[in-house]
């Protein structure tokens, strides 16, 4: 009967609990996951939750898969889609990732037993995605482009690739199998055991392994996956066009290919959407089938996957599905944050802009290995409620494309600490926090900010927000626009202080402008923070908080005593980055404070800038504070030898005057040839000053050209 209840809500997630009660077998079944409520009441097994892994049936294609181009790549697009999940957590592959653990188990036969029959069945599907890959490009026939040609040419290859690979696992799981057997009469040896176990490695690694710029080298069944979901995806338009029943058409930088049957009702993709996309030069490849839209967006260093189905798999009906992928292969950590970041902030953008006509309609799910989410709107009511989404996702989408290098300097949760698991685990929360609201909000202030008042793409999609959240955007564009202009050095239409004044402004919206532009720009943002909540003068840190509450290291108060103390202290722990106009005007505060956070001095006020003794205490913890110095000190001789002691490149801030000094170059020249990059243009071109260089230094010569 519990069963019955669940199994008529067909997608919902569920618990599935098999234990001993009181001494006998039983088990239950409920709607949601309550294995942390379980965890919490004794210890559970050692299985892992279970996932809906495909069977052998479900990994080969029917006969007549391959009779049109539009079957056949929903085939291998579901192919791809269903061997990635083998990856995942729960896929099958658990046992290999941790074989301490596995030898452990008092069911490590039957869990061995288990992995050896995914193993098997993984490369049986990859073996049949290659297959059907092969014979999806011969649907093109003899006439096919130069380009099918080449990617046929590489198929006989891709096979002895992958041939070879199958007998190395084949033999792997031999190696891991027998050992284990062995343990059942104890007879395995430590040393039998430990090369049990990089086996073990070793066979996950032939499994799992990813290198996407060397993946048509095939040294694993992933890598394989790769290469094949790259080449038929970019087969698809010369394979339909060479097929000779569909038609294919190239707009601006989209290629249209049209798969649909005449006299059949109006297609999925709008006019209107089709006149968007040109119109905002997105490119890529647009599939239109009788009863699905594949549209395939390249978006800069990403790739955007869109499929609206009329009958989605599995009785999900009328679905709109988003595949999201990034390259996450040598990034560093900045930049890695950044991805994750703008992956989180489409995900929750998606939820306010209400892309599901339900929004529990609205499922997540990820792909770690793949770097990819998932984002899918099932059971949509009507044609034009998921044509009308179609619209939202190419609106906001193209904003998405440099959304990653602003938010990898711009922290949006406290801590900022970011992988795919924890990106899956932020997005997974059943209610919003309050984190979360000020995150997104966040996002959304640095998005309007860097845009500087112009006209883009991120512009475009600000109609789909709340009027809240547009009138966060707007001011968050004039606040950058000002900025902009004082970077240009051109006088402001208004001043930043005009802006968060304005009657035009609420409180709320002041309120919650002033504590993201103090995260984003705290030089700036500090004096604002005085002016608006009377500070001047005061003596204070503030804390930089991830909410709308000023909160403070040292709060304000005239100095004192006991304050005093507490203000240095948070200086020397902190910087001087949230400290008030007093503290940074203040040198006893700041010569100790510099000597500690040397490029800080940006923070000082251009007196202080000018302090030589403050200045050099910078420049001789960090030569690059020399950027942050007086006109004055950026011209001094003794400050410029100690910022280029190890390096030439702090010249780059020194001042012209110095750059242009003949004998201040060539002293500097005798010490380091690579001084001589630096100098003036007209020192450069100036033979006789390169002749007394030369015999200043002889090393020189190699660097000139």
């Amino acid at each position: 009967s519990q069963f019955a209840a669940v199994a008529a809500k067909p997608g919902q997630q569920v618990t599935l609990a098999c234990a001993h009660f009181n001494g006998k077998s039983g088990a239950f079944i409920v709607a949601g996951d309550i294995t942390g409520e379980l965890v919490s009441h004794g210890s559970l097994s050692d299985l892992p939750p279970v996932k809906a892994v495909p069977s052998r049936d479900d990994l080969s294609p029917s006969d007549d898969t391959f009779h049109t181009v539009a079957s056949g790549f929903q085939w291998l697009t579901d192919q791809n889609a269903r061997l990635l999940a083998f990856f995942a957590s729960g896929g099958g592959l658990d046992c290999l990732a941790n074989p301490v653990k596995l030898s452990m188990s008092p069911q490590r036969s039957k869990r061995l037993a288990e992995t050896c029959d995914s193993v098997n069945r993984l490369v049986d599907g990859a073996q049949a995605l290659l297959d059907g890959y092969g014979t999806f490009l011969q649907l093109a026939g003899k006439r096919c482009s130069h380009r099918v040609r080449s990617l046929r040419q590489e198929v006989p290859q891709l096979n002895d690739r992958f041939a070879m690979l199958k007998k190395t696992i084949l033999s792997g799981l031999k190696r891991i199998i027998l050992p284990m057997q062995a343990t059942e009469k104890g007879k395995l040896s430590p040393v039998m055991f430990r090369q049990w176990v990089a086996d073990c490695c070793r066979l996950q690694s032939c499994l799992q392994t990813l290198n996407p710029e060397e993946a048509e080298q095939v040294r694993s069944v992933h890598e394989l996956i790769f290469a094949l979901h790259q080449r038929f995806v970019k087969a698809l338009a010369p394979v339909t066009l060479a097929w000779g029943q569909d038609s294919l058409s190239i707009k601006r930088k989209i290629t249209y290919v049209d798969c649909t049957t005449q006299g059949e009702e109006a297609p999925l993709l709008r006019q209107s959407s089709r006149a968007f996309m040109e119109e905002s030069g997105l490119s890529g490849t647009l599939i239109s089938m009788d009863e699905a839209l594949i549209v395939n967006l390249d978006l800069g260093s990403h790739v955007s996957l869109i499929e609206l189905l009329e009958r989605a798999e599995g009785g999900k009906g009328r679905t709109l599905r988003l595949t999201f992928s990034d390259q996450f292969v040598s990034t560093d950590y900045a930049g890695k944050s950044g991805k994750l970041m703008r992956m989180w902030f489409l995900a929750q953008l998606l939820r306010e802009i209400k892309l599901a006509d339900n929004p529990d309609n609205m499922k997540l799910s990820y792909n770690a290995v793949a770097g990819e989410i998932i984002v899918e709107c099932s059971r949509m009511t009507t044609r034009p409620a998921m044509q009308d989404a179609f619209e939202k996702l190419i609106t906001v989408l193209p904003a998405m494309s440099d959304l990653d290098l602003h938010l990898k300097c711009s922290p949006i949760f406290e801590g900022s600490q970011w992988d795919f698991n924890l990106l899956a685990q932020r997005l997974e929360r059943d209610v919003a926090t309050g984190a979360d609201r000020f995150a997104f909000q966040h996002c959304l202030f640095v998005m309007f900010y860097r845009i500087a008042g112009g006209q883009n793409s991120t512009a475009a999609f600000c109609w789909l927000l709340s009027k809240h959240q547009q009138e966060v955007a707007h001011h968050a564009r004039r606040l950058g626009a000002c900025q902009w202009s004082l970077l240009l050095k051109n006088k402001p239409k208004e001043s930043l202080r005009e802006i968060l004044m304005s009657d035009e402004m609420s409180e709320d919206i002041r309120k919650e402008l002033l504590h993201h532009f103090l995260l984003f720009d705290p030089k700036s943002a500090t004096r604002l923070v005085e002016q608006l909540y009377d500070l001047g003068d005061q003596y204070f840190v503030i804390k930089p908080s991830y909410g709308y509450r000023l909160e403070f290291y040292a709060s304000p108060q005239p100095l004192s005593g006991d304050h005093k103390e507490k203000v240095r202290n948070a200086v020397l722990k902190h910087g001087l980055e949230y400290a008030s106009q007093r503290v940074r005007n203040d040198r006893d505060f700041v010569l100790p404070a510099i000597s500690k956070h040397p490029k800080q001095l940006q923070y000082l006020s251009v007196e202080l800038r000018d302090d030589s003794d403050i200045v050099m205490a910078a420049v001789e913890k960090n030569p690059l504070a020399l950027n942050y110095a007086s006109e004055r000190l950026r011209n001094d001789k003794n400050i410029i030898r100690m910022a280029i002691a190890e390096s030439t490149y702090p010249l780059s801030f020194a001042s012209e005057k110095v750059l242009s000094d003949r004998e201040c170059m060539l002293d500097l020249i005798a010490k380091n040839p690579q001084a001589f990059h630096y100098a003036a243009v007209k020192l450069k071109d100036d033979k006789k000053f390169i002749n007394a260089a030369k015999q200043r230094n002889p090393e020189l010569r190699k660097y000139l050209r």
